[in-house]
């Protein structure tokens, strides 16, 4: 059988395709192995699900230390110094639950916003491991006071 040019194309583009699938699939594999999820609530000052949230993430950079608190860094920041951070951005569930998968393992701080309800932050940071879930429990959003920006 004789392959004619266009059909070498085709067979050519065919096996570029599936070694680019495998690839990906590999890659895919390997940073899930290196990432974990994160699960928690965020609730109104009366406790109730803060449905609609905007739930942010705040990777730590690894020279800091998890007892450092982060505006006591932010504040010593000088010009020109800069500290690397990942930012990630969900949003909460019906039921005010939210779940960040494929989170780059580390530290985190998390913080939360819904308009008309406040904001709320963790005091603790949330550490992520490598392939496992973590509960970073409930945040409760406080109504901003009037005249503060």
């Amino acid at each position: 059988m004789r392959i004619m040019p266009g059909q070498t194309i085709s067979v050519l583009a065919a096996v570029v395709v599936g070694l680019w699938a495998v690839g990906s699939i590999s890659q895919a594999a390997v940073d899930s192995a290196r990432t974990g999820s994160i699960t928690g609530k965020v609730v109104d000052s009366r406790g109730h699900a803060a449905a609609g949230a905007l739930v942010r993430l705040i990777k730590i950079p690894r020279n800091v230390s998890k007892h450092q608190p982060l505006g006591r860094i932010l504040r010593d920041l000088q010009p020109g110094q800069t500290i690397w951070a990942v930012t990630g951005i969900t949003r909460t569930a019906d039921d005010g639950t939210f779940t960040v998968n494929n989170a780059p393992a580390g530290k985190y701080r998390i913080v939360a916003i819904l308009r008309g309800a406040g904001f709320g932050s963790l005091r603790k940071i949330i550490h992520v491991s490598s392939g496992e879930s973590t509960d970073a429990g409930t945040i409760v959003l406080h109504p901003r006071r009037r005249g503060r920006r």
